[in-house]
């Protein structure tokens, strides 16, 4: 890790991210910013702060390496080693290349990041998408590009609730603004695309008067007067366009049909046009980590439930986090499946985030596993997947591939981007009213976010729904965590006959009951 300063306050997205990331008083980390004359450290970090800050670059998936060119005298091992590396990769990543291929992401990005370095390895990243066949609209904005126009022509403009006053000549200002990161855009997107696998199939970057808008009026005794609200998403045109192959670029600007112009948020032509067309995916690239636990861990996955009890607890409704939130709800509640808050400055989150297991940001959907359902025949393979090495360790009783192709319908799995997650199987004894809960099984990387406790609320109400008034589970490793959801100890002679009779004996298996209420 190196100790620039600037650069880890950067990555960071600033000072006062950095210091709430590892506990430490925003007024140290700008004393090391300062000359030595001046009581600073000269732009380097202390040794003493390296270790925390490293902590906190992993929690946050904050990349603060320096790059480091390859050596020419790499041995025989050491190749092999990356080329293993390179294989495992590749292997996990192509369930999502299969999955999101065809799918709409509408993706919003700021104007802060237009303006940044890193912009042209995030438009790469956006045209790495689309070669791999994914629909893509995305929506940006102009906040710093108005702003400076703003300061330059000393001309005054008013925020209320992240909402600004939009005259006549901040309008024409920001008419400007937009045209000029818009060209911007798609000037980085030409030169990408041209680089890009299958360039030659003509992929186009279109833009057009895709919004009508209105104005929003008087709220709380302030005239807006040329900012606007959305009053209709052309989505017929933007599906066509879509379907035609190109790639669609949203300029924050909404036009009347009595031909007036107005100025809305990014933020909201983003969510509205996710909304409308039903796409599959609304990302919205972040200036920060901005969803994290009381420990400044990154939170992973939230339920839209959840999302309005964090928005509700907020004591900051200027800050952006309040923002991005709003709109990732309403997103979620007009039926967009999944929104993901990105923090743009980490280098390629947008491919960490969409296909890694781990992700890189924080995603909302309207249930917590909106892909858990009964099992068909297709998910026989991945269910093999995931039971096989717990089999091998003892947890669970072998079963062979012909077994589970006859008893599929007595699983339920969780699916997430082509992957199986989580599996469970209802084996039921309708005479004595009981039911098997067999096979439970969650694949490593995914036993951090309730998709056991999940399936196993699932299995209880269909063993419910068919009339039975107790479950049973033989275990044994897992009895502690039966035992938390309600399970408790029984004799042999609680099993249904048909069980008594083929009970494995050699596997001593711990038998647990739990009454269904």
């Amino acid at each position: 890790m190196i100790n620039d300063a600037h650069f880890i306050i950067r990555q960071f997205g600033g000072v006062k991210q950095l210091a709430k990331a590892i506990n430490k008083d925003p007024a140290t980390i700008y004393r090391w910013t300062y000359p030595k004359n001046k009581n600073g450290t000269d732009g380097l970090i202390p040794s003493s702060a390296l270790s925390r800050i490293s902590e906190a670059a992993k929690r946050l998936n904050i990349p603060i390496e320096q790059s480091k060119p390859h050596s020419a005298s790499l041995s025989l091992d050491q190749g092999l080693a990356h080329s293993h590396q390179f294989i495992n990769w590749f292997r996990d990543t192509t369930p999502y290349i299969h999955a999101h291929r065809g799918k709409t992401f509408v993706i919003n990005f700021s104007g802060d990041a237009v303006n940044d370095a890193l912009f042209s390895t995030l438009i790469k990243d956006i045209a790495l998408l689309s070669s791999l066949g994914i629909r893509l609209i995305l929506v940006h904005g102009i906040r710093p590009q108005l702003e400076k126009k703003l300061v330059d022509g000393r001309h005054s403009s008013q925020v209320f609730q992240h909402l600004r006053v939009t005259d006549k000549q901040t309008l024409d200002m920001a008419k400007e603004a937009s045209g000029t990161v818009r060209t911007n855009i798609e000037a980085e997107l030409s030169a990408s695309l041209a680089n890009m696998p299958g360039s030659s199939s003509g992929i186009s970057v279109v833009s057009g008067n895709f919004i009508v808008a209105k104005p929003i009026g008087v709220i709380n005794g302030v005239d807006y007067q040329f900012t606007g609200d959305v009053r209709r998403v052309n989505d017929e045109r933007l599906l066509k366009s879509l379907d035609a192959g190109h790639i669609i670029l949203v300029s924050p600007l909404g036009y009347s049909p009595t031909g007036d112009i107005f100025n809305l948020r990014s933020e909201e032509i983003a969510t509205a046009i996710a909304t409308a067309i039903k796409a599959d995916k609304l990302i919205l690239m972040t200036e920060r980590t901005e969803l994290l636990t009381e420990k400044n861990a990154l939170i992973r996955q939230l339920t839209t439930e959840q999302a309005q009890r964090l928005l509700d607890s907020s004591d900051d409704q200027q800050d952006d986090t309040y923002l991005h939130l709003q709109e990732a709800i309403r997103a979620s509640k007009l039926g967009v499946e999944r929104i993901h808050l990105i923090n743009r400055k980490i280098n390629g989150g947008l491919q960490l985030e969409l296909f890694t297991r781990q992700g890189c940001g924080t995603m909302i959907s309207i249930q917590p596993f909106e892909d858990a359902r009964p099992a068909t025949i297709n998910d026989i393979n991945g269910i093999i997947e995931l039971i096989r090495p717990l089999e091998a360790r003892g947890l669970l009783t072998y079963r062979s591939a012909e077994t589970i192709e006859m008893d599929i319908d007595k699983f339920h799995v969780i699916e997430q981007d082509g992957l199986i997650t989580t599996c469970a199987a209802l084996y039921t004894y309708p005479d004595e009213k009981i039911g098997e809960l067999a096979c439970v099984a969650v694949h490593p990387n995914y036993r951090t976010g309730e998709r056991g406790e999940y399936l196993l609320t699932m299995i209880e109400n269909k063993a419910r729904a068919i009339g039975l008034t107790q479950l049973f589970v033989l275990t044994t490793q897992s009895s502690h965590w039966f035992a938390e959801k309600g399970f408790l100890p029984a004799k042999f002679e609680s099993l249904p006959s048909a069980k008594r009779n083929n009970y494995n004996q050699t596997r001593r298996s711990i038998i647990m009951l739990k009454a269904l209420s």
